[in-house]
């Protein structure tokens, strides 16, 4: 925000784009929040221990419909920043380096590129049963 309080047009682009991915990725029914810095986080809440739908008895996940589920307990986190020449990009967030070391970010996708973004986080959260 400026010191007159409104939105840049980045953050209102980072903001509208982050709201589209976590709508997308609902709709592939993943759970998905919209968290600082223009992060979404992802996940399955099927794939939850303790989840009612985690587990059909006969070991396949809620929304096993084309042979695939989501893996238990996966996560995934994206955010929308601006590459080195300024253009809104997706991200994938990694948080393996040393502690206070700060997230490791690998390009996704062009920010606008929603349904590409959506797509590929998603066959993140995907594993082919047995």
């Amino acid at each position: 925000m400026d010191g007159q309080g409104s939105l840049t047009t980045e953050t209102r682009a980072q903001r509208s784009a982050a709201g589209a991915l976590a709508a997308a990725l609902r709709e592939r029914g993943l759970a998905a929040t919209v968290r600082r810095h223009w992060v979404v986080g992802a996940f399955n809440p099927a794939g939850e221990p303790g989840s009612a739908d985690h587990d059909d008895g006969h070991g396949a996940g809620a929304g096993d419909e084309g042979g695939q589920a989501f893996g238990p307990g996966l996560r995934q986190e994206v955010r929308c920043t601006e590459r080195p020449e300024g253009a809104l990009w997706w991200f994938w967030v990694w948080w393996d380096g040393p502690a206070g070391s700060g997230p490791d970010l690998e390009p996704l996708c062009p920010a606008d590129e929603i349904e590409t973004a959506a797509q590929r986080t998603a066959a993140v959260l995907t594993v082919s049963p047995g």
